[in-house]
């Protein structure tokens, strides 16, 4: 597995992958929960500049990293 938990997206390009707008039109219906993970600095000041460069909030950007490396 790549230390870049973004893989090539993280440069703001768009992959090729699974259209997940169905998906994530589903889950906004279903009830949230929390999850609170702990996670090195450094890699929190990278989700947090990544999120900002998206102009997205970083749950939003967690929410697609998790969506797109777990086998559904």
């Amino acid at each position: 597995m790549s230390d870049d938990v973004f893989g090539s997206a993280s440069d703001g390009s768009v992959s090729s992958g699974q259209d997940t707008t169905d998906l994530q039109e589903d889950v906004s219906e279903e009830e949230m929960t929390q999850l609170n993970v702990e996670i090195p600095k450094s890699l929190h000041r990278r989700l947090k500049m990544h999120a900002a460069k998206q102009g997205r909030p970083i749950k939003e950007v967690v929410k697609d990293v998790l969506y797109k490396n777990l086998d559904t």
